[in-house]
């Protein structure tokens, strides 16, 4: 009896040992885990005192940890997103220095609400008119306070990518300082971020089963892309909004999704290295004293831009109307922040892929939207693009009127209704649309171009009219590239040429949908001769053209008259395959105004030729 006794009690000790080395090994790693979060957040509130200027992004983690800006740097790009809707530090190429200080999504029109005022604005300028957080219900936001609200980021390959320059870049540190503990930081942000992806709210998946809800098996993430990063932001707050332009809130929510991609192997991908795409969704939910009849009239949506390439006092910026396209460049090929790398300035652009979308009187077309079709519907194009440059005495960020008026293409004064004017002296509502490489047209820095002499830039590219009612979703899509070459104008070159590619990227994904193979570049290529119908029409300023051209010809597309007669010719030399946009504003070969009238637009592609009709209003 004495030697079982004995074996029971050891075999009883065995046991005991294991259970107190499982509950010490589960303390461990709590403990490990615990002074991992501790520091992502000493470090990460660390960067933030260091970088706390007024070029810095401002809060990067709550003092509960939770992370309210995060980068999007899986290629050649990277820019710091914070949760409030503001982005700051668009870094090009990645690891060298900043080509954006600040950008941000803006909106303004007429809230009719039962409530003044109607005119209002909001959005994200230097001053940030939103806050984090999603609207539960009719002036209803969740509470910024919530660990719930925060920022996302997630990769596919997050438990096998190098995470070393991720961590460099998110700590701000040079990439042989990092240390094991702050790449596996990274990683279990990633993680976390993976399992607790808000599809509830908003943020994208891939529906295998159409039952909009994000089932076991199924995966966080859109379009394939290597890199997402997704958060929501609202106008409910008071306060904010009215330190912003000085509007009351109208009750919408911004969802806003960012993706990039990290591939190589053809011209496509090589272009898709140097972009990050973005998608803002704003959906009109209410406060609390919004009637169910409310909508928003003649409403603007724009995307404001501060490009600072290296050092801010001696940039360029303009616009291509054919590519939807704001961008800034170096008034010199060296500057001395990417001279320090060896590297000539580069270019940055902005594109608009996709405008927000109205009723079109044609059942046959089609707009994109939320990465499929909508009949009946059509996209609108960039529709003004207005630039401040130092020395400008009008203002922009002082009253919710001037703002408006420079989303609708006049310029933000108070008392007139003065249009943007061009270096000839006509009218325009697309200021320093020339093309610096050729040196055609009005480019910024020209002699009759205000001020006339290079320094820090800003922009803000709109796009509308359109209304919203009560619970309308709208969203637009758009590509931040950039581009570097032998100098400051190669770098514009390169970088429309990336621009082109991105458009046509999201062509070949709204109509072919988001399978899963290799991007060619004949996929992207128009296959069919195509004139589609001017837009606005009838119009009255400006009216847009566009074509698809499937091989290389020699295009001519002219405006006639009833009687035959040439009024104006836009186009006549030989264009590749590609989507083609282009403009007419009412002016003859004269570049005087023509009279009200129904008008003809003919284009010849060889023995391609086709005609519509369109109507001018004066």
């Amino acid at each position: 009896m004495k030697i079982r006794f004995i074996v029971l009690s050891n075999s009883l000790r065995m046991q005991v040992n294991k259970r107190r080395a499982r509950r010490r090994l589960k303390m461990k790693q709590k403990l490990f885990y615990l002074s991992l979060l501790t520091f992502i957040f000493v470090s990460v509130e660390s960067f933030a005192r260091e970088l706390a200027t007024d070029r810095a992004p401002l809060s990067f983690r709550k003092s509960s940890g939770k992370p309210m800006a995060t980068l999007v740097n899986i290629n050649n790009m990277s820019m710091w997103v914070q949760a409030n809707g503001s982005n700051r530090n668009v870094i090009y190429p990645r690891g060298t220095a900043t080509v954006v200080w600040n950008d941000g999504i803006v909106w303004g029109g007429f809230v009719k609400d039962d409530h003044d005022p109607e005119l209002r604005v909001g959005g994200q300028r230097w001053i940030i008119g939103t806050v984090p957080g999603c609207i539960l219900s009719k002036g209803i936001a969740e509470d910024p306070n919530d660990p719930n609200v925060r920022i996302w980021r997630i990769r596919p390959d997050w438990q096998t990518a190098d995470l070393t320059q991720d961590a460099a870049e998110y700590f701000n540190i040079p990439m042989d300082s990092v240390r094991q503990v702050q790449i596996d930081a990274v990683r279990v942000q990633y993680e976390k971020d993976r399992n607790e992806w808000p599809w509830q709210k908003g943020a994208p998946f891939y529906d295998t089963n159409g039952n909009k809800i994000m089932d076991h098996g199924e995966e966080p993430g859109l379009a394939h892309a290597d890199h997402v990063v997704w958060f929501v932001a609202n106008d409910l707050d008071a306060a904010v909004t009215t330190n912003f332009f000085g509007s009351p809130p109208i009750g919408l929510e911004m969802q806003v999704t960012l993706w990039a991609y990290n591939r190589t192997g053809s011209r496509l991908n090589d272009a898709f290295q140097n972009a990050i795409f973005k998608r803002a969704r704003l959906i009109y939910k209410g406060r609390a004293d919004t009637p169910d009849t409310a909508r928003i009239d003649s409403m603007f949506i724009g995307q404001v831009v501060d490009p600072d390439v290296g050092k801010a006092g001696d940039d360029f910026a303009g616009c291509d109307t054919l590519l939807q396209l704001g961008y800034g460049y170096n008034s010199k090929s060296i500057d001395n922040d990417f001279q320090k790398f060896n590297i000539f300035a580069p270019a940055i652009g902005y594109t608009l892929i996709q405008g927000p979308i109205v009723a079109s009187n044609n059942p046959l077309d089609y707009a994109n939207f939320d990465f499929g079709k909508r009949s009946g519907f059509i996209n609108l194009p960039m529709t003004s693009f207005w630039q401040k440059a130092t020395g400008t005495t009008v203002r922009i960020d002082i009253y919710a009127f001037k703002m408006y008026k420079a989303m609708t293409g006049f310029l933000p004064l108070m008392d007139s209704e003065e249009p943007f004017w061009d270096c000839n002296g006509n009218p325009t509502r697309f200021m320093v649309s020339g093309d610096p490489v050729k040196g055609t047209g009005c480019i910024d820095g020209m002699r009759h171009v205000h001020p006339g002499f290079p320094g820090d830039r800003s922009f803000q590219m709109s796009s509308g009219p359109f209304t919203m009612s009560l619970g309308d979703t709208q969203e637009v899509v758009i590509a931040i590239v950039g581009g570097i070459g032998s100098g400051c104008l190669a770098s514009v070159s390169v970088m429309k040429h990336h621009v082109k590619w991105a458009r046509f990227y999201a062509q070949w994904v709204f109509v072919t949908g988001l399978e899963e193979e290799p991007l060619t570049e004949e996929l992207l290529l128009p296959q069919n001769f195509r004139l589609y119908q001017n837009y606005p029409n009838p119009f009255n300023v400006s009216t847009e053209i566009c074509y698809d051209l499937p091989i290389t010809k020699s295009v001519k597309l002219a405006i006639y008259n009833l009687m035959g007669q040439v009024v104006k010719v836009l186009v006549n030399e030989t264009q590749e395959a590609g989507n083609y946009v282009f403009q007419w504003d009412g002016m003859d070969v004269r570049g005087e105004k023509v009279p009200s009238g129904i008008y003809l637009y003919r284009i010849e592609a060889g023995y391609w030729v086709l005609t519509k009709k369109m109507i001018l209003l004066r």
